[in-house]
This record gives structure tokens, C-alpha cells and sequence, in this order.
């Protein structure tokens, strides 16, 4: 039987058994969470099996959905978990052979040592420990063989199976279909080209210079290809493991309110975000510091949707529903002919609850799991819920398909931010990086008063940057940034001084200021 009526024969089993569990529940009486619990647990084993028989993208969707909490009962979570551990590897043999057919040179010119065993084996490729000729440890991640055919049934199983759910449920009414298979064809396809997957780690080097709690590994160019990337090793725990976390003595809290700012930084301010952060992707070592890995799913977002992303975060900050709702109808969520002050004045009241309440279904439970048992709880009164329902089904709303990896991503972040700090206010992490909003001044007197604090001893240090930007801007100024972003981040480890904090905090706010002067010219 072929790859694409395997998938798609268990895809769709699955949803008439779950139709058919919706349905039945109340044969069932008490042992009703008992059965739903044995389904879903039967569910997600079979998936992990049939996943990791087939590999490509189907592994990607169960470590995509492994970190949704917010959609997938616990049984389904703790068994899909299974698939952000190591995979079943490729042979040593074969990725050798692409190591050398893609460099043109024989693996021990390449470099001194090269481990047999991979430390990591992930869906479309794997990695191995080396050593380059003058004793640097690196990555080697190395393309799985033939895994582009793979893709490719893949993203046509995907496209059927889009449509299939468009037919029964009407989906194209809620999703633009076909702006979806787009963003999920340009992304996966763009994820078996290990060079973009390097340049886009050399444009979060650049995007995050002046960020000292988040470190990315530099790209070694002359070992690296289409299909090979060789990259710095980096040695931190993966950001779930609370025990190696605590034993480090890092304070959770912190943690969580630090790379919840680096997202929101990357979304809000850079418009260039990493869409893949699940706990295989993101880890942490001594101090705190973050280290983000495997660059090959990233995601954009227009200054214009930045603006009206802001705006959102703002709204909700100030509980402002009706510029909430403004924003959305820019963003595309609501359709022509939307009565957007219906909404607004619905939710008006009860923006506190709402966030309450998705924050609650991260910490205390699932969505579906509450859906499918009937049991779901808001702090909504009945009467606003089903005036909200009724304008859901009634009302032209719309999920932009270009939206797809930016709330995959945002929904991922959430979830390991929350297992960090269950009472992390995600509103008052988000409020500083709204661009013209009031977290936004807030941030720039904080930075201007730090500098004052700093005085004369970061004046020198300021005037520096400002040459070294009017060089840049002259365009007489040529400098390799992977090169000085490592020296800085080595400068940070070794001097993680209150002078250089003062430093690093006055510098930002002079790029800030500057730029943002530039602009307005």
C-alpha cells in the first residue's frame, strides 16, 4: 500500500472514531473519561508507530502537536512526546556517503574526528558530533537520503486531506485553503535546503546582536552545503527538563519571562521568528542563557502586520476592545460585512476572563478534552458564551492562512513559558515590545534611565556605536557579523559584569532611538 493511502486512510479513521466517541459518550455513563482515555492513549500510540515507520513531514506534525496542550488531551500528549526523542537513525555508511559526494572530499579531510553514533536522528535529517582540523567541536547535520520524495507525497497527502475536511466541515469558510497549502509548501520545501536553513541562523545572529541571554551557533560555511550543515556545538539541557533546570539553579520565572520576550521581539520588532521552538529546538545552559537550534522553519511578518499585531497586544494590555477588534479586522480575521461592534461590545467585559481562561487551558487541561466531554468551563456568563458561539458561526470569521506557523509558533512558546511560571503574566512580557505603544515608552525610559545610571562610564563605549553606525550607514564600513557575534557573545560569558548589563542596555536603546530616527527622516 503506498505512503499517501496509509496516511491518509489513518487520518481519516481517526476522525470517525472520535466522531463516533462524540456521539456515543453517553452509553457509557461513569466510565465515559475512562473509555475517551483508552482512545485517545490507542490513538497516539498508533500514530507514534506509523510515524516513526514512515518519517518526513508525519514526524513533524507529532512533535507540532506534542506541545499542543492547548488541543490535545494528556494521553495524546505524553505519548506523542516519545517523538521529539531520537529516531530511528540512517546507517553511518549512507551519511558519510552524502557528507562526501556533497564537500567533494573524503570525510577525514573534512574534519579531525567524526562520531559514528548520531546524537540526534530527526525527521528529515540527523546529526553527529565532530571535530574540524584545528580542534573546534561542531554539529554536522546531514539530509536523510531521499527524504525530498518523501516530502513531496507528504505535502500531497496534506493538500487531499485539507480539502477532504473542506468538504465535511466547510473549512474553506474559516481558512483560506489555498493560502495555506501555500505557506505549508514554501516552508517544508524551504526546510530541505540546509543553506537557507544557515542564512536564516546568520539573520537571528544579526536580528538578536545586543540580546546577552540568547545564543545561536555560527555556521561554518567551507563544510557546508544544500545538504549538509556543519555548525558550533552547542551544550545546554532541552528548556522542558525542570530538573536539570533547577539544578542549574536557574531561576524559572526569569527563564520563562526571557524567552517569552525573545519571541515577542522576534514577532513584534525583527518580523523574522523561528516557527519550529519546541523543546528539541530551544535549550538552556548555565546563567539562563537560551540557545535556539534548527533554523529551517522560520516564519515572517510584514511591518504592517507587526503595526496591527502591536495594536492587538496593546488593546488587550489596555482592555480596549474595540482597538482589539480594529486590529483583527486589519489582520484579516474578520471577513467583509463583520459587525465589529457587536464584538467589541461583547467582549468588552470580560477580556480578563478570556486571557484567564486560555491561560488556564495550558495549566490545567485541554480544549478538546473539555469539547469532547461536554465539560468545557469559561468564566464567561452562559448568556455572553452563546452570544459569542452564535457570532463565531453567524459572522464571517476568518483564519488567514499566512497565520498557520506564526500561531503554531506563538501557541508553542505559551505552553513552555507556562511550564516555566504557571502565573506568568504573558500580557506585562508582551507590553514592552508593542512598537508606539505605552510598553513601548516604557522600555525607552528604562533604557534612558539606565543610561543615565551608567553616566561617563558607557559614554565612550556609546559614542563607539554611534561611529560604528555612521560607518555602516556611509557604507564604508564591511565586517563579517557571524564574527562579531560570536567575540560578543564570548565577550559576554566571560565578563557577565553590571558595567557590561549597563552597557549592552544603553546600546540598545542608541539602535532603537537611532533607528527609529532614520525612519522618520
Amino acid at each position: 500500500m503506498s505512503r499517501f493511502v496509509r496516511t491518509l486512510g489513518l487520518a481519516l479513521w481517526f476522525l470517525v472514531q472520535l466522531w463516533v466517541l462524540r456521539r456515543t459518550r453517553w452509553l457509557y455513563g461513569k466510565r465515559q473519561d475512562q473509555v475517551a482515555s483508552r482512545l485517545y492513549t490507542r490513538q497516539a500510540k498508533r500514530f507514534v508507530k506509523f510515524a516513526k515507520s514512515v518519517g518526513g513531514l508525519i514526524i513533524k506534525l507529532g512533535q507540532f502537536l506534542s506541545v499542543r496542550i492547548d488541543l490535545l488531551p494528556s494521553e495524546y500528549i505524553r505519548v506523542l512526546a516519545e517523538l521529539q526523542d531520537a529516531l530511528p537513525a540512517v546507517p553511518t555508511p549512507l551519511i558519510v556517503d552524502v557528507i562526501e559526494r556533497e564537500l567533494g572530499r573524503p570525510l577525514h579531510d573534512i574534519y579531525a574526528t567524526f562520531e559514528t553514533t548520531p546524537t540526534a536522528a530527526a525527521s528529515l535529517g540527523q546529526v553527529h558530533h565532530a571535530t574540524l582540523p584545528d580542534g573546534t567541536a561542531v554539529a554536522v547535520k546531514v539530509l536523510r537520503p531521499g527524504i525530498e520524495d518523501l516530502v513531496t507525497i507528504d505535502l500531497r497527502t496534506l493538500r487531499v486531506l485539507l480539502r477532504i475536511l473542506d468538504r465535511l466541515l466547510d473549512l474553506g469558510r474559516r481558512i483560506d485553503i489555498a493560502e495555506l497549502e501555500a505557506d505549508f509548501t514554501a516552508t517544508f520545501t524551504d526546510e530541505l535546503d540546509y543553506a537557507k536553513e544557515g542564512q536564516h541562523a546568520e539573520t537571528f545572529q544579526r536580528n538578536l546582536l545586543l540580546n546577552p541571554r540568547v545564543d545561536m551557533p555560527r555556521i561554518y560555511w567551507e563544510q557546508s552545503t544544500k545538504r549538509v550543515l556543519t555548525m558550533e556545538y552547542m551544550g545546554g539541557v532541552p528548556i522542558d527538563d525542570m530538573a536539570a533546570i533547577d539544578a542549574m539553579g536557574i531561576d524559572r520565572h526569569e527563564l520563562a519571562v526571557n524567552l517569552a520576550g525573545l519571541f515577542f521581539h522576534m514577532v513584534l520588532t525583527d518580523g523574522f521568528f523561528h516557527a519550529d521552538p519546541h523543546p528539541g529546538n530551544v535549550f538552556v545552559r548555565t546563567g539562563g542563557i537560551i540557545e535556539l537550534i534548527d533554523f529551517g522553519m522560520v516564519g515572517s511578518v510584514s511591518s504592517s502586520a507587526r503595526a496591527d499585531y502591536g495594536s492587538a497586544v496593546l488593546g488587550l494590555v489596555r482592555r480596549d476592545a474595540p482597538g482589539l477588534v480594529r486590529a483583527m479586522r486589519r489582520l484579516g480575521f474578520l471577513g467583509p460585512g463583520a459587525d465589529a461592534k457587536k464584538l467589541a461590545e461583547m467582549i468588552g467585559p470580560h477580556i480578563d476572563h478570556i486571557v484567564g481562561d486560555v491561560t488556564g487551558f495550558y495549566t490545567g487541561g485541554s480544549m478538546i478534552d473539555s469539547m469532547m466531554s461536554g465539560n468545557i468551563h469559561l468564566s464567561v456568563d452562559s448568556d455572553t458564551l452563546y452570544r459569542l458561539q452564535e457570532f463565531i458561526y453567524t459572522q464571517p470569521i476568518v483564519l488567514p492562512g499566512n497565520t498557520t506557523f506564526l500561531f503554531k509558533a506563538l501557541i508553542t512558546v505559551i505552553g513552555l513559558c507556562l511550564r516555566l511560571d504557571p502565573d506568568l503574566d504573558l500580557l506585562a512580557t508582551a507590553a514592552p515590545y508593542v512598537t508606539g505603544g505605552a510598553g513601548g515608552m516604557e522600555l525607552v525610559s528604562e533604557i534612558l534611565a539606565k543610561g543615565k545610571e551608567a553616566g561617563q562610564e558607557v559614554l565612550p563605549t556609546v559614542m563607539r556605536l554611534w561611529r560604528t553606525l555612521k560607518q555602516v550607514d556611509d557604507g564604508v564600513m564591511e565586517s563579517d557579523m557571524s564574527i562579531l557575534v560570536e567575540r560578543r557573545i564570548r565577550e559576554a560569558e566571560k565578563r557577565q559584569t553590571r558595567k557590561l548589563v549597563r552597557v549592552i542596555v544603553v546600546s540598545a536603546g542608541v539602535v532603537t532611538l537611532v533607528s527609529r530616527w532614520r525612519q522618520r527622516r
